[in-house]
């Protein structure tokens, strides 16, 4: 009988495989629906804003953005 704490090697793969997909998919739900919202919010609903060391922002334009 094979002891149960021997590491197979296709089940680390699927191991990693399965947590490296996690990531990726908490990743692209963060960037997607967190992380450009929350700027859009703190910048007043303005879509492109530069912020100075001071706190105050500059909305940009076009090309500037």
């Amino acid at each position: 009988m094979e002891n149960q704490w021997t590491a197979r090697p296709w089940k680390v793969v699927q191991g990693i495989g399965v947590s490296f997909l996690l990531i990726v998919i908490l990743a692209f739900i963060y960037g997607k629906f967190v992380h450009h919202p929350l700027r859009v919010w703190l910048a007043d609903g303005e879509w492109c804003v530069r912020f100075s060391p001071d706190g105050t922002r500059t909305i940009l334009y076009r090309d500037e953005c």
